[in-house]
């Protein structure tokens, strides 16, 4: 077994991509003497990780939490996996598609990624998710689901969905009208957890970055937990200190100044 010194784990969208997307060399390079100085670089990430290759080949990263923790994987290897099962996920889809204040609806499952509205492949704003499918889910799916999102119009019917599936884990993306659902069992925290115990690094050897929702437990529990300065309140709360932004490569700089030392 590899033996590694402290384990970085950043958020990508808002965190360590700037609004472009883009990565810039100056990070690439900090990553990079992290790297070659015996330290762990880790994604964890809402995006499958089908929508991480490219920042997968340009940063090379030893492990790839996605799917906001479903999956973790070490190369072509899984070692970490909660999905929703086939019943609750074909109830969940269901309740979707009779509800009025619901738009689109994806779901990633391991035989691809699923839309219930056709879209255009040369449409930027679905580009670099790149569905692989569509379905009207009306038939429902014969397959278990890692997560399901959907676009909804009011919190109400998120709510709603909490009370009626309690094994169910539902998170808000800020600033958007869309929520992620899955297994309860099912966090970037927990997708660390289990990394961890794999490589055998302490848990109080882990450093997160991140911005949102979804990365508030990582930060709270982590050896240190950073917020990006452009990150919502409710992180920066709980975050033990604040980065600069993404704009300005935040998780590049503070990694240069704390553990390149």
């Amino acid at each position: 077994m590899i033996s590694f010194g402290k384990m970085i784990i950043m958020d990508l969208d808002s965190t360590l991509l700037k609004s472009d997307k883009t990565v810039s060399d100056y990070t690439v390079k900090v990553l990079s003497q992290c790297h070659q100085n015996g330290h762990m670089i880790v994604f964890a990430t809402a995006r499958s990780e089908c929508e991480c290759t490219s920042y997968i080949e340009l940063i090379n990263p030893h492990a790839v939490i996605t799917n906001r923790g479903a999956i973790v994987s070490i190369g072509n290897d899984i070692i970490h996996r909660a999905t929703i099962d086939v019943k609750t996920s074909n109830h969940l889809l269901m309740y979707f598609l009779n509800h009025p204040n619901v738009g689109f609806i994806t779901a990633f499952t391991e035989k691809g990624y699923l839309v219930n509205i056709p879209q255009d492949k040369h449409d930027p704003a679905w580009g670099e998710y790149n569905p692989k499918g569509y379905t009207d889910f009306s038939s429902g799916l014969d397959c278990e689901t890692y997560k399901i999102s959907v676009e909804i119009f009011d919190d109400v019917t998120a709510n709603d969905i909490s009370s009626s599936y309690p094994n169910i884990h539902v998170i808000r993306f800020s600033g958007e009208d869309w929520y992620s659902f899955a297994d309860k069992s099912v966090s970037k925290w927990e997708g660390i957890k289990a990394l961890a115990a794999h490589v055998g690094i302490d848990l109080e050897k882990t450093i997160s970055f991140g911005d949102d929702y979804s990365d508030m437990e990582m930060l709270r529990e982590c050896g240190v937990g950073v917020a990006v300065a452009n990150a919502i309140t409710e992180v920066k709360t709980v975050a033990d200190t604040i980065c600069d932004t993404n704009e300005n490569d935040g998780v590049a700089k503070w990694l240069e100044e704390n553990i390149l030392l």
